[in-house]
C-alpha cells in the first residue's frame, strides 16, 4: 500500500511538469494574423503553394458610416478568407479584402520592409523545394535560399546549417521561408 501511495505522490508532483501551462484569465491569445489584401482569391493561391487551405470563407456588405476600424477609404464590401495550414499546426492567416473602393496602399516603397511592416516566418523542410515551386509560379523571390550556421551543435559537437529566402506575397508582404537547421553531415550540398 505504501508504494501505491508514494506512485500518487510523485504523480501529483509531476503534474505542472507534465501538463501545459495554463493560461492566466483574461490575457490575450492570438488567434490568426490578418493581411489587408487586394484580391483574397489571388493571395489565397499564392499560400497554397505553401500548403495553406482555405478553412473559411466569408464575403458580406459592409456598412462604412459609424464603422470603427480604421480603414482609409470607405469601402462597402468585405472578403475574409481564413486559412490554415495542411498539417493544422501552426498559425492561421486571415486574408481581408476591402472592395468599392478598394483601400489605397500605405506603403512609400514596397521593395522595402520597415517599422510597420509585417515579416511572416514559414518553418519549412525543405526550403530548395519550396524554392522551386514558388519560382515555378512566377512569385516574387528576393533572393535564392541561402546557406546560415547555427549557434547551436549537434549532439556530437558538429557545426549545424540551414537555410532560408525571402519572397514577396502578391500584396507585397514579406515572406520568410526558413529550414531549420541541421547536422552538415544530414545535408545534401546546395545546387
Amino acid at each position: 500500500m505504501k508504494s501505491k501511495s508514494a506512485f500518487w505522490a510523485v504523480v501529483v508532483a509531476s503534474l505542472p511538469v507534465l501538463l501545459p501551462a495554463a493560461q492566466p484569465p483574461g490575457e490575450p491569445v492570438l488567434l490568426r494574423t490578418a493581411l489587408l489584401v487586394k484580391d483574397a482569391k489571388v493571395a489565397a493561391r499564392f499560400y497554397e503553394l505553401l500548403g495553406f487551405r482555405t478553412e473559411t470563407e466569408m464575403d458580406n456588405p459592409r456598412k462604412p458610416e459609424g464603422n470603427f476600424f480604421p480603414l482609409n477609404a470607405a469601402s462597402t464590401r468585405t472578403r475574409l478568407l481564413i486559412m490554415t495550414s495542411a498539417s493544422g499546426e501552426g498559425g492561421r492567416i486571415g486574408l481581408v479584402e476591402f472592395s468599392a473602393p478598394t483601400p489605397a496602399d500605405n506603403r512609400i516603397d514596397a521593395r522595402r520592409t520597415g517599422v510597420g511592416d509585417a515579416v511572416l516566418v514559414f518553418d519549412v523542410t525543405d526550403a530548395e523545394a519550396i524554392h522551386v515551386r514558388l519560382r515555378a509560379a512566377g512569385a516574387d523571390i528576393i533572393e535564392p535560399p541561402q546557406i546560415y550556421m547555427s549557434k547551436k551543435t549537434a549532439a556530437d559537437g558538429s557545426p549545424m546549417r540551414g537555410r532560408v529566402f525571402h519572397v514577396k506575397d502578391p500584396d507585397g508582404y514579406l515572406i520568410e521561408l526558413l529550414e531549420a537547421p541541421k547536422p552538415l553531415a544530414a545535408q545534401t550540398p546546395a545546387p
